[in-house]
C-alpha cells in the first residue's frame, strides 16, 4: 500500500514538473505574445455567432455576399487554429527571442484578420437587417 501511494505521488509530481518546463520561464516577450492571443481568443465565439447570424439572413439574392462574409470569418477562424497548432517555443534559449518576435507579429496579424472580418460581418448583418424591415 505504501509503495503504491509513493508511486502515485511520484508520478503526479513528475507530471507537474514537465508541465512547468513547457512554458518559458517568465519571458516578457512570451507574456506579450500570450496576452495578444488571450485577448483575441474569446472572439472565436463571436465569429461563430456571426456566421450563424449571416446564414440566418441568407436569401437567394444575398447568398453570394453572405458566403463571401462567411468565408472571411472562416479564414480568420482557421488562421487562429493554425497559429495555435504551430506555436511551440524552442527549447534552445538562443532561438527563443527571435521565435517569439516572429510569433508576436503572426498573432498580431491573426488578431487584425479576426477583428476586420468580424467588423465587416457586423456591418453586413446590420445592412441586411435594415433591408429586411
Amino acid at each position: 500500500m505504501r509503495i503504491t501511494l509513493f508511486l502515485l505521488i511520484s508520478f503526479f509530481c513528475s507530471c507537474n514538473e514537465k508541465q512547468k518546463a513547457a512554458e518559458p520561464a517568465q519571458n516578457p516577450l512570451y507574456e506579450e505574445v500570450m496576452a495578444i492571443h488571450d485577448q483575441v481568443m474569446p472572439e472565436m465565439t463571436t465569429i461563430h455567432n456571426l456566421k450563424k447570424d449571416l446564414k440566418a439572413l441568407e436569401k437567394p439574392e444575398t447568398k453570394d455576399i453572405i458566403l463571401a462574409q462567411v468565408k472571411g470569418l472562416n479564414d480568420a477562424d482557421e488562421a487562429m487554429m493554425t497559429w495555435m497548432a504551430a506555436f511551440k517555443v524552442p527549447e534552445d534559449k538562443t532561438q527563443e527571442e527571435a521565435y517569439l518576435l516572429l510569433e508576436k507579429e503572426k498573432i498580431k496579424q491573426v488578431s487584425d484578420l479576426m477583428y476586420a472580418s468580424m467588423e465587416s460581418a457586423k456591418k453586413m448583418i446590420d445592412s441586411l437587417q435594415i433591408q429586411n424591415k
